[in-house]
C-alpha cells in the first residue's frame, strides 16, 4: 500500500526535480517507509512513489520498479493477494523474478498478458505502467475502486496521483474547490465517487473497474475493463449449500489477505461483519491454515462510552471466543476538538459526519506497530445489512405481487433492527400506514404541495423554541432578528445546473431488477459503498495503514450478488447467508444479533461538548456567512438550535465540512508557495 504520483509533459513544460519531489512527497503519509523517483522519456516523464512496505520489505521492493531489461516501469498502490499463485504460473512461462513482491508479479503479468492481466488479479490496486518501447502509459484501477487514482490533462501535460491533495503541489493549483461539483455534491453526497468528477477543477477520477492509456501525443483512451453485469456467478437453490459455498469463499478470501511480512490486526466493533473476520482468522489458525507465529492477534476496538454507539461488551465476547489481544480505544470529543480540521483535510471529501473514530483507531494501530488491518467493509451493501434495504423490499412487496409470508418475514426483520444506532420509524401498523399515505400522496401528485407547508410548520416550531430560549422580547434589537429568522429559507438552494454525479434513479443497468436488487446494485457500485471506500482509504492511509477487506474479494462479491433476495434478507435477519455460514464459528449472541450499530460519530453529543466553540466560530465567520453555496444565516440558526438540544448538527455538517475542506486546501497551496 503506497502513494503514487506521476507527471508526463508529452507536449508541455516538464517539471523540475524539486517539483516532482514535492508532488510525490505530498503523499508521504500513504507511504512513510520509502521514497522513489525516476525521470524517463528524455526527462519529460516523472514517476514518483511513496512506499508502505508490506510484502518483501527489503530494497528489492523499491519503486518505481523496472522489468524486462528496462522496458516496463511500475508504480503501484495496493495489494494483489494471489501473487504467489500467479508467480508460479509466470515462472512456468519463463519469467524470472529478483524480488518476492506482488509488484514484480504485476509487471511480469503485464508483459505476458497485456491489459488482460487485470482479470487475473485478486486484490485492490491503482497502478501505472510506463512502456518505454511503445512510449505509452497504462493506468488501472481495481474492480470496485478500493484504491484511488486521480488525473489531470492540462497544457500538454498529464498528471496523476493517489489523492486530490497531491495536486496542491502544482504551481497553478490554489486549493479552491470546483463550485459546480461542490454544489451538486452537497445535495448528492454519495453521488460523486463512482464518477469521473472531483472537487478540484480540471482534476478527474479514473472510476473503479476502468483502465486508461495515454499515448505520446496525449491521446487518451478510457474503457471499463470490469463489468459487474457480465460477471455473474452461478449459485445453487439450496440455502444450506449456499451457506457452505459462501463460507468457503470467505475463508479463502481471509486466508489470502493474511499474506504479509509485517504485523496485521483487525478493527473489531462487535458487529456481525468485523466479528466474522476475526472469528474466521481464529478458525483458520485452528485448522493450521495460517502461520500460528504470525502477528495477527491484536484487535482494536473503538469505544464510545456513554453513547448508544458503544459496542465494547459485544467486542469482548468476540475477544474471548477468538483469544485475540484487545486494544480498547475510548473515543471522545477531545480528539475531535484538537484534530477536526486535520481530519477533514486527510479525508478530503464531503461526508455525512466527520469520521473521527476510524481516523483515530488507525492512528492507534500505527502507534502500536501495526501496518495492515483486516476490516469488514462491504458486507452491508452486498448482503442487505441496512434497514433501508428492508424498507425497499417492503415497498416492492406492497407495490407488486403481495406474498403474505414474505411480507410478515420482512416486517420481522425490520422490527429486529430497532434498538441500533439508526432511527427506524416504519415499525408497527402506524409506521406502515404513514408509508402508505406518503406513497398515495406521491402517486396523486400531492406530496410536493404538502412538503412546503410541513417545512414551514417545522420552521415555526424551531423559531418558537429559539425565541423562548433566547428571550428575544427583552431586547429592542432582537425583535428585528426574530423577524429575520422567518426569511432565512433553506440551507441549500435547489441545484438546477447540469447533472454530473451519479443518480441511482437514472441508472439504466437496474432495469428489470426488483426494487431491492436495484437498490443493492446501485448502493454497492454507484453511491454508498464507493463513498465509504474513499473515506476509509483516506482515514487509514493518513496513518500509513493498509486496510484489507475480505468481503470485497471479487469471488465473494459476485457470489453474494447472485444470491436470491431471501438469502440476503429473510428468516428474520439481514445478511442471512453470512449468519448461516458462520454457524458454530462465532458466539451465537453475535451471530444472531439483529440491532445494528454503525461505526460513526456521536456528532451531536460532541458538538455540544468540546467542539461547541469551534463549530460556532466556524459558522459565524465572515467567509462562511458570505458563501454563495449555502445560506449562512440558516446554518447558524440551525446550529444554535441543535446545540440547544433541538434538531441535529448532522443536517448542517456537510456544509461545515465543505467550508473547512476548502480552507485547509487553500492553506496547503499557500504553504507550497512558501
Amino acid at each position: 500500500m503506497c502513494g503514487i504520483a506521476g507527471h508526463w509533459a508529452y507536449a508541455g513544460r516538464a517539471l523540475e526535480q524539486s517539483e516532482a519531489e514535492a508532488l510525490t512527497n505530498s503523499l508521504a503519509h500513504r507511504g512513510p517507509d520509502g521514497f522513489g523517483l525516476e525521470n524517463l522519456d528524455n526527462k519529460r516523464l516523472w514517476l514518483g512513489h511513496r512506499r508502505l512496505s508490506i510484502i518483501d520489505v527489503s530494497e528489492r521492493g523499491r519503486q518505481p520498479m523496472v522489468y524486462a531489461q528496462g522496458r516496463y516501469w511500475l508504480i503501484f498502490n495496493g495489494a494483489v493477494y494471489n501473487y504467489v499463485e500467479l508467480r508460479q504460473e509466470l515462472e512456468g512461462k519463463g519469467h524470472q523474478f529478483r524480488s518476492d513482491t506482488d509488484s514484480e508479479v504485476i509487471l511480469a503479468a503485464y508483459a505476458e498478458w497485456g491489459p488482460d492481466c487485470q482479470f487475473r488479479f485478486n486484490g485492490m490496486w491503482a497502478f501505472a505502467i510506463w512502456d518505454d518501447s511503445a512510449r505509452k502509459l497504462f493506468l488501472s484501477r481495481d474492480r470496485f475502486g478500493i484504491k484511488p487514482l486521480h488525473y489531470r490533462i492540462k497544457d500538454g501535460s498529464f498528471c496523476f496521483a493517489s489523492e486530490l491533495k497531491a495536486f496542491l503541489a502544482l504551481a497553478d493549483v490554489d486549493g479552491a474547490l470546483d463550485e459546480t461539483i461542490l454544489a451538486e455534491t452537497l445535495v448528492n453526497i454519495n453521488g460523486q465517487e463512482s464518477t469521473s468528477y472531483t472537487l478540484l477543477p480540471d482534476v478527474r477520477r479514473l472510476p473503479g473497474g476502468h483502465c486508461m492509456e495515454i499515448a505520446a501525443d496525449g491521446t487518451m483512451a478510457i474503457r471499463r475493463w470490469w463489468d459487474p453485469l457480465t460477471r455473474q456467478a452461478s449459485v445453487p437453490t439450496d440455502r444450506t449449500v449456499q451457506a457452505r459455498q459462501f463460507r468457503e469463499l470467505f475463508f479463502d478470501s481471509c486466508r489470502l489477505r493474511l499474506r504479509s511480512d509485517v504485523p496485521i490486526a483487525t478493527a473489531l466493533s462487535g458487529g456481525l461483519d468485523s466479528s466474522a473476520v476475526a472469528c474466521t482468522l481464529a478458525q483458520l489458525r485452528r485448522e493450521g491454515r495460517v502461520d500460528a507465529n504470525r502477528d495477527w492477534h491484536r484487535a482494536f476496538v473503538a469505544c464510545f462510552p456513554g453513547t448508544r454507539l458503544d459496542e465494547r461488551n459485544y467486542a469482548k465476547l468476540v475477544i474471548e471466543h477468538t483469544g485475540m489481544t484487545p486494544i480498547y480505544q475510548d473515543m471522545d470529543e477531545s480528539v475531535a476538538a484538537t484534530e477536526i480540521e486535520k481530519i477533514v483535510f486527510d479525508l478530503e471529501g464531503i461526508y455525512w459526519v466527520p469520521l473521527v473514530g476510524p481516523w483515530s483507531i488507525y492512528r492507534a494501530m500505527r502507534d502500536d506497530g501495526i501496518r495492515v488491518s483486516l476490516d469488514g467493509h462491504g458486507a452491508d451493501e452486498l448482503l442487505g445489512g441496512y434497514h433501508f434495504f428492508v424498507e425497499r423490499a417492503l415497498d416492492g412487496m406492497l407495490s407488486g405481487q403481495l406474498s403474505l409470508r414474505r411480507y410478515l418475514d420482512l416486517r420481522r426483520v425490520l422490527a429486529g433492527l430497532v434498538g441500533g444506532s439508526a432511527d427506524i420509524t416504519r415499525v408497527g401498523i402506524m409506521g406502515e400506514l404513514r408509508w402508505y399515505l406518503k406513497r398515495e400522496l406521491t402517486r396523486l401528485g400531492l406530496i410536493d404541495h404538502i412538503k412546503p407547508a410541513a417545512r414551514l410548520l417545522n420552521r415555526a416550531r424551531a423559531i418558537g423554541r429559539h425565541l423562548m430560549q433566547r428571550n428575544w422580547n427583552t431586547h429592542a434589537d432582537d425583535g428585528k432578528a426574530a423577524v429575520d429568522l422567518w426569511s432565512w429559507g433553506s440551507l441549500l438552494p435547489a441545484y438546477k445546473g447540469e447533472r454530473h454525479l451519479y443518480d441511482e434513479n437514472a441508472d439504466t443497468r437496474t432495469a428489470g431488477r426488483s426494487p431491492l436488487e436495484a437498490m443493492l446494485f446501485t448502493w454497492f457500485h454507484g453511491s454508498v459503498l464507493p463513498t465509504i471506500l474513499r473515506s476509509y482509504d483516506r482515514a487509514s492511509m493518513s496513518h500509513g495503514i493498509e486496510v484489507r477487506m475480505p468481503f470485497m474479494d471479487w469471488r465473494v462479491v459476485t457470489y453474494g450478488a447472485a444470491l436470491p433476495e431471501d438469502s440476503k434478507i429473510g428468516g428474520g435477519t439481514t445478511k442471512r447467508v453470512l449468519r448461516e455460514a458462520m454457524a458454530g464459528l462465532m458466539p451465537e449472541s453475535i451471530r444472531l444479533r439483529t440491532a445494528k450499530i454503525g461505526f460513526t460519530t456521536p456528532l451531536d453529543e460532541w458538538m455540544r461538548g468540546g467542539l461547541r466553540d469551534w463549530a460556532c466560530d466556524t459558522v459565524s465567520s465572515q467567509a462562511f456567512q458570505q458563501s454563495s453555496l449555502w445560506n449562512g444565516k440558516a446554518a447558524k440558526f440551525m446550529l444554535e438550535n441543535a446545540l440547544n438540544g433541538h434538531g441535529t448538527v448532522n443536517s448542517i455538517w456537510p456544509v461545515m465540512n465543505a467550508f473547512v475542506l476548502e480552507k485547509t486546501f487553500k492553506a496547503a497551496a499557500r504553504n507550497r508557495a512558501h
